[in-house]
């Protein structure tokens, strides 16, 4: 399977696994957890000098698209291996034991995360606080599946409807940041920047709700093989995921509606030379 042949390459390929072997740690060596973190840590430290030097944006930029390319890897692969997983779900039940398989992609996801957030606390990072904090309690979730050896496809349904939009998320991100410098990033963004509206709202706002609700829900009240005070917890780290991705529904509907105004008051030969330079930078 997907998931599998991936943790095949990470074994004998990533610097985890390097490292390991050169400081004799052989319990770090066998873990996939390490293996992923560093992975998408190799990742990250690759794609920033790329931005940076090559394609020639600031700090904050790179930064940004650097963490922009972990996600991509990381969203493709989680919802593909999500796919197989859900697919092969017998029944509605959210505190099923942990598959291998489901377990290596709780892994994968946990350090994807870790290594994310890490890179976020840099100091030449962006502030992005609501972006740290759904890590933080997405990945509360994943180690209360991974402790308890419980519940991973649950978390597995969540990671798929987040994950299912990054195809478009990543084009769109990657040509908003870079829209400055190249007409064809423009192109791509102004292209691009409904389609991922319409796509984000509708799943993140429109059918994730009645999801949660009934994920929570079920977690809560019908999941007895997952300890009661972790039901809680991770309900809630659910829970507020939610109220976080309402609010980057809220903020992506705003900033487009606010190009859509500007974009219509510069047709009708309305606004200034100042103001059609704000406009392209909302």
């Amino acid at each position: 399977m997907l998931v599998e042949q991936l943790a095949g390459a990470l074994e004998a390929l990533s610097a985890a696994a390097a490292l390991s072997r050169a400081v004799g740690r052989h319990q770090l060596a066998g873990s996939p957890l390490a293996h992923f973190f560093f992975f998408f840590g190799a990742v990250f430290l690759l794609s920033l000098p790329f931005y940076y030097y090559v394609v020639g944006v600031d700090g904050r930029k790179a930064a940004v698209l650097a963490s922009c390319s972990m996600y991509s890897v990381h969203g493709a692969l989680s919802a593909l291996g999500g796919y197989q997983q859900l697919l092969a779900w017998p029944s509605f039940q959210v505190d099923l034991p942990n598959t291998p398989q489901q377990k290596l992609l709780n892994e994968f996801s946990l350090g994807y995360m870790a290594a994310d957030m890490l890179f976020f606390l840099l100091p030449f990072t962006p502030d992005d606080h609501e972006h740290i904090l759904h890590h933080t309690v997405s990945s509360i979730y994943l180690v209360g599946c991974l402790l308890h050896h419980h519940g991973a496809i649950g978390c597995i349904m969540m990671f798929f409807l987040a994950t299912v939009t990054s195809p478009v998320f990543s084009v769109f991100t990657i040509a908003k940041e870079l829209r400055h410098h190249n007409k064809a990033a423009l192109q791509v963004f102004t292209f691009t920047s409904p389609l991922f509206t319409v796509a984000f709202i509708s799943v993140r706002s429109v059918m994730a709700p009645p999801v949660v609700a009934w994920f929570v829900f079920t977690l809560w009240f019908r999941s007895s093989l997952i300890p009661g005070p972790w039901r809680f917890v991770m309900g809630s780290c659910v829970l507020l995921g939610m109220v976080v991705s309402q609010i980057w529904s809220h903020r992506l509907q705003r900033s487009y509606a606010k190009r859509r105004r500007h974009a219509s008051r510069l047709a009708g030969g309305g606004v200034a030379a100042g103001e059609v330079k704000k406009a392209d930078c909302v």
